[in-house]
């Protein structure tokens, strides 16, 4: 670094000069490497970063299977099931859930490594003070600036110090693409998460209520079975049915009394299910989750867009897909500017003070700036490895972006048609319960009037029984699919 004594006007004037000369560098430097950053200078299509296209345009014209209904507003989509409970533990798990948490944390992370990326291409500006003493402990003593001996002398120097490595040819507008990719990735699994943290609460409280349903189902068929049960023995002992019989009452009570600990079983699962998810300790809404006798599963058709670039452009997966494929691109941008020179500027002004001893006199100020060209002459094809290896890897993520883009349009179809299909098939299931309510209903007064067996009275208690868990099980299928489709089709909450 070259050293200029700027005590007095005259070394100021060759500080200055100095910079004037410098200057035409410095401006065509800031030129050169604004032109390089937008990619569009002197070398066209050979720095930045590459152009990762939409596959939204690509998209199908519709889907296979027309939605339930037209498109609206999903951003709260859980309401529509019109259970306030339900609507209190999403809102909760939406600020508590440990899964948005660290997505959350995630989001915060990512943004401040990109700002700091970005910043590592902006000039610094250090300062640095320090003193130093020399003492002597034996032989001559120190002399100061006038030639008088002493012991002790300390000397404080103050610099202020600036670097900045110039972006040139596209590192500056590589790093931003990079960092802005990162950011907007995190954001869209921070969406992730509450979509996956909504949809499984909703999934759990839907099986939780199954649960609760089966059993109470279950509870309400044993009491009728054990009836029927004592009824049956007080005839086989008067001898108006056979023991057979009778047994066939005793065993059916059994039977629904032995699947009864199972459903008690998975009703406690669910509840555990979803404190977990809520993020709080298991047990701690066995309260607020106590079954409800008026309990009605909500089959109101969904409203998705079914537009299927629109709903490629919402889908959260396929936008970290795109910000993966922009961030690779921004990688194989900053492998093509280590093809090409860098520069890099210096300088520092510094101050030397005589604090005691004299060591100089008055104060000794020093500038210097120091640009630094480095040129990659020969480095044994070690960059343009590098680069071809970020162009491989760019590749990868374009063809994972395709295969995501292509698995979304697969999974709508499949929600559309499973929807669909769990609607006609929860009204069969209501169907086939309203005909054995209706049989069942018959044989218990034939039986009453004595024109039917006790076997025929038992098959009718037990198809009406398992008619009635069947159509429990679809209409939470049918909300399930409901869920399914919604996680599919809704997008970001918006939370």
């Amino acid at each position: 670094m070259r050293k200029a004594d700027t005590s007095n006007p005259k070394s100021i004037g060759k500080m200055h000069h100095h910079l004037v000369r410098l200057a035409p560098m410095a401006l065509f430097t800031l030129v050169l490497g604004g032109c390089a950053t937008g990619g569009a200078g002197a070398f066209p299509g050979l720095i930045g970063p590459p152009k990762v296209k939409s596959q939204a345009s690509d998209a199908i014209a519709s889907f296979r299977d027309l939605p339930p209904a037209p498109a609206g507003d999903t951003a709260a989509w859980w309401a529509r099931f019109s259970d306030p409970i339900l609507d209190t533990l999403v809102r909760d798990a939406l600020t508590e859930s440990l899964s948005v948490r660290q997505a959350n944390q995630r989001v915060i992370e990512s943004r401040n490594t990109g700002l700091s990326t970005i910043a590592g291409y902006a000039p610094r500006l250090n300062g640095v003070l320090s003193t130093d003493t020399n003492f002597v402990e034996e032989g001559p003593k120190l002399r100061t600036a006038t030639g008088t001996e002493v012991g002790q002398q300390t000397n404080q120097s103050s610099a202020a110090r600036a670097s900045w490595e110039v972006p040139l040819f596209g590192r500056g507008i590589s790093a931003y693409v990079g960092a802005r990719a990162n950011d907007i990735g995190a954001k869209a699994d921070l969406e992730a998460a509450k979509i996956a943290i909504i949809g499984d609460i909703a999934a759990a409280y839907v099986e939780l209520r199954n649960a609760q349903l089966s059993v109470a189902y279950l509870q309400d068929d044993l009491v009728r079975a054990q009836r029927l049960a004592v009824a049956a023995t007080a005839r086989s002992n008067a001898g108006l049915i056979s023991l057979s019989e009778a047994s066939q009452a005793q065993g059916q009570a059994a039977a629904i009394g032995e699947r009864l600990p199972d459903a008690i079983l998975r009703a406690r699962g669910a509840l555990d299910r979803l404190a977990i998810l809520r993020g709080v300790m298991p047990g701690s809404l066995d309260q607020m989750l106590a079954p409800l006798d008026d309990f009605a599963f909500k089959t109101e058709a969904p409203l998705v867009d079914a537009v299927p670039a629109n709903f490629i452009r919402r889908r959260l997966d396929v936008k970290r897909a795109e910000q993966n494929a922009v961030l690779a691109a921004a990688q194989v941008g900053i492998s093509r500017a280590d093809l090409y020179p860098s520069l890099s500027i210096s300088g520092s002004i510094t101050q030397l003070t005589s604090l005691s001893g004299g060591a100089f006199t008055g104060r000794i100020r020093q500038g210097g700036v120091s640009p630094v060209l480095d040129i990659p002459l020969f480095a044994f094809g070690q960059r343009r490895a590098a680069l071809t290896t970020s162009n491989a890897r760019f590749q990868q993520a374009l063809l994972q972006y395709r295969s995501a883009t292509l698995n979304a349009v697969a999974e709508g179809q499949a929600a559309l048609t499973g929807y669909d299909q769990a609607r006609n098939r929860a009204m069969a299931g209501l169907d086939t319960e309203r005909a054995a309510g209706v049989r069942n209903n018959a044989t218990r007064a034939a039986y009453d009037a004595g024109i039917v067996s006790l076997r025929d009275r038992l098959e009718a208690e037990r198809d009406f029984a398992s008619a009635r868990q069947t159509r429990l099980s679809t209409q939470a299928q049918y909300s399930e699919a409901a869920i399914g489709l919604y996680r599919t089709f809704a997008g970001a909450p918006g939370l």
